[in-house]
């Protein structure tokens, strides 16, 4: 028999279902069972071709799925067979009411010691949380969390309710924002609910007293600590000051959130960010104080418990509710690392909301760019997104978006369609710009959206977003046309030139490039797709350096026009020399262009010595992955597509200029040096800047080393360390 009847059961020996009785001939099979068993390798699964232990139809297919072999159960393993985890048991898993009701738990007259212990290693598992893991095999280990009503201690009454409506806030905030993935964050709460009976105003009032009664106990004992010069005194003091930094944070906390996301009367959101910045600052200030006294709380091997846990917290608590797969093996992260963990976070925070203060969407762009370089987590990100949503997208100001595009297009080339009162006033133009303008805010806000997904994602949104891009940039190189066929009727001395379009093609080249160097920060290439990936970055640059010089152009014609308007209305006022607008970024974009030829004559001189090999499989092969690499450009209008054998055209072309090995890492070294040259003149150098200084100073040491015969018969190919920066790497030789 291959299956049961739905309604069957055993009974001596045979299978009884209603009225029909089916005889079955059982055999033993245990000593089979185990011979086969020591016919299997280490490593090995078994299939059950019939599927017995499902209620599916039986498998025709005896190989494996992925899915089956992904979720398959090696039995009696801890880390994969769930029933396991009972087996290190000393004492039945109680839920908090159970043990409230045994007196299995303290709920009551906690000593400051293991006030601090539970709200630290309660602050560790919210940052475990925060950091990817289900809320409940982290925040909800923690059994005061259950039943908060339930808990006699004022303290840690104030303390557990604080969190879990902080917790309830961070999970609307993250859920709205729509930013995280799988990997991010753990959106089920597997029929917990974050809330309690607990109103806000509640709430609020519950860690106000709290907060002034450790404040007065905080004086108290200092004044007890001057008078006695015991250690117990000193002691008590001490750990009143600990505790009392610790429900000032939680309270700072929770008013962050429930201000930040919470319901506004007359209160702009300006003023908003203003307060919730000063909250930030001072959650900031106070977490290097709390970790110093993080030695100060009972830990786990201070307790009695038989299971060896923290008091008020148990791993299996919720493992009723976890998913029937094998359990996911979650560590609590240790509360210093907790602690620096929500100290970086904040951090971020203020960044963030440093993007209430620009006003060009390109500002805001570079900004979302550089705030997602550093890989940031879910929470900080979704963050980002709302300060930018209710400053500048917000229902009351439904023109703020159009507004910032303009004024961006208006400071990159100053567009007649923008400057020119003779242009504005007529009604064709300005609806030919407004529809432009508004159709912009689709694709802008969505490039705005995959800046605050993580970087493997950005990557694969860019390439359906670079579609967008491309449409945008077709359909403002017609608006300029028909701008300009207006314009000359208005004035033939005018003429409006691919003004929009250039702004266009300049962000998607922006976002290809982008598109290209985060392969390097994801590991996605290897050392012979090296080439190719930098000389289409180096390609792009192009583009973008005829972009900012032909803008800049612009720009000075619209100034030397300004200057003669003046002049011709005798005005005399003098003006200082204005600083080219885009002269930073040419500079810098024109090194890191020098910085992409450098790598690529070394990367010819590795080949020509055979220190670098090429992939000539039939299915992995150059050709493949140069296609497979570019394939999201081949649909963007602008720059042209280029084809692997337009690249190995021009490849074959620059290598013919040159004859030796020895040649090319001479060559190389001239455009590390120049790169370093024209970084070193840049008046006020970032961060970014000084390490490609220190990674072109090295790289011209290395070539110039090559070039002069250092290890010239070794066919070890050099290594490419990113350690420095995560797109320009320091050849290494070996």
């Amino acid at each position: 028999q291959r299956c049961l009847p739905s309604q069957g059961e055993i009974l001596e020996g045979n299978i009884k279902s209603g009225s029909d009785v089916v005889t079955m001939n059982w055999k033993d099979i245990t000593q089979a069972f185990q011979n086969s068993c020591q016919e299997l390798e280490s490593g090995q699964l078994v299939h059950d071709q019939y599927a017995l232990f499902s209620f599916s139809l039986p498998s025709l297919n005896p190989s494996f799925s992925l899915y089956e072999a992904m979720s398959a159960v090696e039995l009696m393993d801890p880390k994969m067979d769930s029933g396991m985890i009972y087996r290190n048991c000393k004492s039945p898993i109680l839920s908090f009411e159970e043990a409230v009701e045994k007196n299995a738990i303290q709920v009551d007259n906690f000593s400051p010691r293991q006030l601090i212990g539970i709200t630290d290693e309660l602050l560790a598992c919210l940052a475990t949380w925060l950091d990817g893991q289900p809320l409940i095999q982290t925040v909800y280990t923690c059994s005061y969390l259950h039943k908060v009503e339930y808990i006699q201690d004022n303290y840690l009454k104030a303390y557990c309710v604080g969190i879990l409506k902080s917790c309830e806030l961070i999970w609307s905030l993250i859920q709205n924002g729509q930013v995280f993935e799988e990997e991010d964050f753990c959106c089920p709460t597997h029929g917990y609910v974050l809330q309690t009976s607990i109103s806000n105003a509640k709430a609020f009032a519950l860690l106000k007293e709290v907060d002034e009664n450790c404040a007065r106990n905080v004086k108290k004992y200092a004044r007890k600590a001057e008078e006695e010069s015991n250690e117990e005194t000193k002691l008590n003091s001490l750990l009143y000051q600990a505790l009392h930094a610790r429900i000032k944070f939680c309270r700072l906390l929770y008013s962050f959130f429930h201000h930040f996301l919470g319901t506004r009367m007359n209160e702009s959101f300006l003023e908003v960010v203003k307060t919730s910045y000063a909250r930030l600052q001072s959650m900031y200030t106070l977490i290097p104080i709390i970790k110093d006294g993080c030695h100060l709380g009972v830990h786990a091997s201070n307790n009695h418990d038989e299971n060896n846990n923290m008091t008020g917290f148990n791993p299996l608590i919720c493992i009723k509710h976890l998913p029937s797969q094998f359990p996911k093996m979650v560590e609590i992260m240790q509360r210093p690392k907790a602690y620096d963990y929500m100290h970086t976070l904040i951090d971020r925070h203020l960044r963030a909301a440093g993007v209430v203060e620009l006003s060009t969407i390109d500002n805001i762009i570079q900004f979302f760019a550089d705030f997602s370089r550093n890989s940031p987590d879910v929470l900080s990100r979704s963050a980002l997104q709302y300060f930018f949503c209710e400053t500048f997208k917000s229902s009351n100001d439904k023109k703020s978006m159009i507004e910032l595009i303009k004024k961006a297009v208006k400071c990159f080339t100053q567009p007649p369609i923008l400057t020119n009162q003779s242009l504005k006033s007529s009604q064709r133009a300005l609806e030919l710009s407004e529809a432009f303008f508004e159709r912009s805010d689709g694709p802008i806000s969505r490039l705005l959206f995959t800046y605050c997904c993580n970087r493997s994602r950005q990557r694969e949104k860019i390439a359906g977003l670079l579609e967008e891009l491309s449409a945008m940039q077709e359909e403002a190189s017609q608006c300029d046309e028909k701008l300009n066929v207006i314009t000359e009727r208005i004035d033939s001395q005018l003429h409006h030139r691919p003004y929009l379009g250039l702004w266009g093609l300049y962000h998607t080249c922006k976002i290809m490039e982008h598109y290209l160097l985060l392969g390097f920060e994801l590991d996605l290439y290897g050392n012979y797709e090296y080439y190719f990936v930098y000389w289409y970055v180096d390609y792009l640059s192009n583009h973008r350096l005829s972009c900012l010089y032909t803008a800049e152009k612009h720009l000075q014609a619209h100034e030397a026009a300004s200057i003669d308007i003046r002049k011709n209305k005798n005005k005399k006022s003098k003006k200082k020399k204005k600083v080219s607008e885009h002269a930073l970024e040419i500079q810098l974009l024109d090194a890191k262009q020098s910085m992409c030829k450098g790598y690529l004559r070394a990367i010819d001189g590795f080949v020509k010595q055979g220190k670098m090999m090429q992939q000539q499989s039939k299915y992995d092969n150059e050709k493949l992955r140069y296609e497979h690499r570019v394939l999201p450009f081949m649909n963007v209008y602008s720059p042209q597509p280029i084809t692997y054998e337009k690249f190995a055209e021009v490849r074959e072309y620059t290598r013919a200029a040159l004859a030796t090995a020895a040649e090319f890492y001479s060559s190389s070294a001239k455009f590390f040096n120049r790169a370093k040259v024209k970084l070193e003149e840049i008046s006020k150098p970032n961060d970014e800047v000084t390490k490609l200084i220190k990674i072109t100073k090295t790289n011209v040491v290395v070539t110039n080393l090559l070039a002069s015969g250092h290890k010239k018969e070794s066919k070890t190919c050099p290594t490419f360390s990113f350690e420095i920066d995560n797109y320009f790497p320091i050849i290494k030789i070996l």
